[in-house]
Parts: C-alpha cells; structure tokens; sequence
C-alpha cells in the first residue's frame, strides 16, 4: 500500500505492518539543539534534518515513486563541545549511541528493511555510524541503513558548487554558524535572525585544529565565516538543492537489493 501520510506517527500499527510489507523506506532524521552564534536559533541543526527528511520524502514520493515514510526528528545530539555557550543541550556519546541503535532496533524489528538517516549536525556522525553497525550486526534478517553523506553527497556537492561559485570567499575558514546557515534560516525562518548580530565571526584559531577541541576555544561568539554575507536567495536555492539530493538518496537506497535471509551467501570456492 502506499502510505497515506509521510508521517509515521499518523499511521496506525496495522496500517505500519502492511506499509512495512511494501518494502517502504523509513527516513529517520537526527538533529542538535546546540548555540549557533549570536544571530540563529539554537535549534537550527533540528530544523535542517526536520526539512532535510521532509522535503526529501515528499519528492521522491510524488516525483520518483518511492513508498518512504519519516520518523520525527531526534532533537538532541552530541553537542558538548558546545557546552560552554547557553541553550546547548547534550547526550554523552555512550548514552547517543545506545539512543540510535534502539530506535533503528524499533524500526527493523517491525519489518522495515531499508533505512535512510540523516543528520542535521556533523558532530552526531560517529555515534550513528556505530550504532549502524550494530544493528546491521545484530539484525536477524539483512537490512540496508543508508546514512545520508550531507556535503559530501555526490548529487548535493555538484549543485552545491554550482551555487557558490560566483559568491566571494568568507575570508577565514567556517564551520558552524556560517554563511551557509544563516542563509538557509533566512530562507525558511528569517523572523528567527538576529539581523544586527549578522556579523564577521571572531576566530581565535585561524585554522581548524588537527585535534580534538571545543567551541570557545576556536570562536568567541560560537560562529565562524562571515554570516554579514548571508542572503535568502541563497538560502532557498540549498534547501532545494538538498531536497533533490535527498530524494536521489532515498531512491538509490529503494533500489538497493536486500536479501531475503543472511543465508543467501556462499564464500568463494
């Protein structure tokens, strides 16, 4: 059957038992609630993945046939190196991993067999690729979890650099709280931009570090780049460049085979 909502949480458990049976992709969104400088909300990470999931589904549903069903975005994520600034709210490693591997746990064991997740924030990757291989370890019958590679999808970083190739450059290396991301919520919200706090960001180290580190002691205000360079238009031409990119991602992972048992191999004789 063909899902009646995007939404999981809309469905009944008989109607999710007979969707599960199609071979429906579930998107499974995770998310940050951590600072984002002087001029976003510090929800901008869960925002990304809500529309990242959302607009995502939606095209390769109506546009490319996929039957795809999105969980609600998990809000929090591992933020502590952003303890320091206020509002930032976190889960230590451990506990995130547990966190992950239990919901993909849920999901595979009501019989969903392909699995697309995606992060709103980089930080939270190591946990969800440990807790993806546990599941596909543990998983009775094989499964496909795709994790979505944001700007290192091969579809997202082509229209990416079509998008900022005529932008000047930012002047200092950026990687939160940037240009990028003031332009996106400019784009989606911009009652939620601080526009007087649009400023350069005060780096204290010119270079991001080979090592581990926390916020404050790279940024002053918790941004880097130059958020004074942000515009809508900008924003609105990423958040359609990561729809397609999504969408794409979803269908390769419906098109992925999934064997029918873990029995279905034989070594190389």
């Amino acid at each position: 059957m063909k899902p009646k909502s995007l939404f999981w949480g809309e469905h009944t458990w008989e109607e999710l038992t007979e969707i599960a049976n199609t071979g429906a992709v579930v998107v499974v969104p995770f998310g940050a609630f951590e600072q984002h400088g002087p001029m976003l909300p510090v929800d901008t990470d869960s925002n990304m993945a809500d529309k990242w999931a959302e607009d995502g589904a939606r095209k390769a549903a109506e546009e490319l046939g996929v039957p795809v069903l999105v969980l609600p975005t998990m809000p929090y994520g591992i933020s502590g190196h952003h303890q320091r600034f206020a509002g930032t709210i976190w889960f230590e490693p451990e506990a995130y991993i547990g966190l992950v591997t239990q919901i993909l746990t849920c999901v595979v064991g009501h019989g969903f067999r392909r699995i697309a997740i995606l992060s709103g924030h980089g930080g939270n990757d190591p946990g969800i690729e440990l807790a993806i291989k546990n599941v596909v370890i543990a998983a009775e019958r094989p499964v496909r979890i795709g994790f979505f590679q944001d700007h290192r999808d091969p579809v997202f970083a082509k229209l990416s650099k079509a998008i900022w190739a005529d932008e000047p450059s930012q002047g200092q290396f950026s990687f939160h709280a940037d240009r990028w991301e003031t332009s996106e919520t400019l784009a989606d919200r911009p009652h939620l931009v601080r526009r007087d706090r649009m400023v350069k960001a005060q780096l204290i180290s010119t270079e991001k570090p080979e090592w581990g580190y926390m916020t404050h002691h790279i940024t002053k205000t918790g941004a880097s780049g130059d958020p004074s360079l942000a515009r809508a238009d900008l924003g609105e031409k990423v958040w359609q460049a990561w729809a397609e990119a999504m969408a794409q991602f979803i269908k390769r992972l419906a098109d992925t085979p999934v064997p029918e048992s873990n029995d279905d191999w034989q070594p190389v004789q």
